[in-house]
């Protein structure tokens, strides 16, 4: 993959904003200055063609793109595109001659955030789902799960600082941290820590993702396309993203909080 020279400018994470804090104990505002978070609108080309509008932290921007067309099920490795370049807010992405083929005549624009695209789930991902149903490559010893959260807690440093962002990591069956991002949308991170563990050529599938956001469908089929085969997150699943995971042979963990935690899905991957 030919990677392009010119890498877009560094936008800030996070903006200084002028604000008044409100406490009603006090019975009076107060002038503050405090951090928000900062969203920034990139562009993901394919072939020369709009395919991607990310509302995004503008961090890693190759990353996402890159994690997004893995879990998308538009590529497998990182040998399936040809060049990539980022400059100013937009990436653009050449594939090989074959899935540029794959692609023609498909919708070009995708507005990515954190409602729902009206996910339909394609039939060729069950068959991708029914050999990772067999797969034990990763066995997960229980503690392993609060010493995930633990580690996304204390790296999440911009959602310490606004409040304003969620958080993804990637980490092998030992619990060490293999890819962390964070992003104003669930999704976005999630792309963006699979795309560093794509460019970096590791082996998906005996690694596992925690997240701070909501399990649905959208998460565990990305998920899916990228091989990973558990997920643990903070929060709460939605029915249909346990049906998908009961179907994938996708381990589901949910409201993983403090030495507590939810199996929804193929607990044999947890060794209690």
């Amino acid at each position: 993959m030919k990677v392009g020279e010119n890498e877009t400018e560094r936008e800030p994470v996070t903006v200084e904003k002028e604000l008044l804090r409100c406490d009603l104990r006090k019975g009076f505002p107060e002038p503050l200055k405090d951090q928000v978070v900062a969203e920034g609108q990139l562009e993901l080309y394919i072939d020369g063609e709009h395919h991607t509008t990310f509302l995004c932290s503008m961090s890693q921007p190759k990353e996402l793109a890159v994690g997004h067309l893995v879990t998308d099920g538009l590529i497998s490795k990182p040998e399936d595109i040809t060049s990539l370049e980022v400059h100013r807010g937009e990436v653009h992405v050449d594939l090989t001659k074959k899935l540029a083929a794959r692609l023609q005549g498909k919708p070009q624009l995708i507005l990515t955030s954190c409602g729902s695209r009206g996910l339909k789930i394609p039939s060729r991902i069950w068959m991708k789902a029914k050999r990772a149903s067999a797969d034990l490559s990763i066995r997960l010893n229980p503690q392993t799960i609060p010493k995930a959260m633990m580690e996304l807690n204390s790296r999440a440093l911009t959602f310490r600082r606004t409040g304003g962002t969620h958080a993804a990591a990637l980490l092998d069956d030992n619990g060490e941290v293999l890819a962390f991002s964070e992003d104003i949308g669930r999704h976005n991170a999630i792309d963006k820590v699979i795309g560093i563990t794509i460019l970096k050529g590791i082996d998906l599938r005996r690694s596992f993702l925690a997240s701070t956001g909501r399990l649905t469908s959208e998460v565990v089929v990305k998920a899916v396309y990228a091989g990973v085969p558990v997920i643990v997150s903070i929060s709460a699943p939605t029915d249909k993203a346990i049906k998908i995971a009961e179907m994938a042979g996708l381990t589901l963990i949910g409201f993983a909080r403090g030495k507590r935690f939810n199996i929804y899905a193929h607990h044999e991957k947890i060794l209690f």
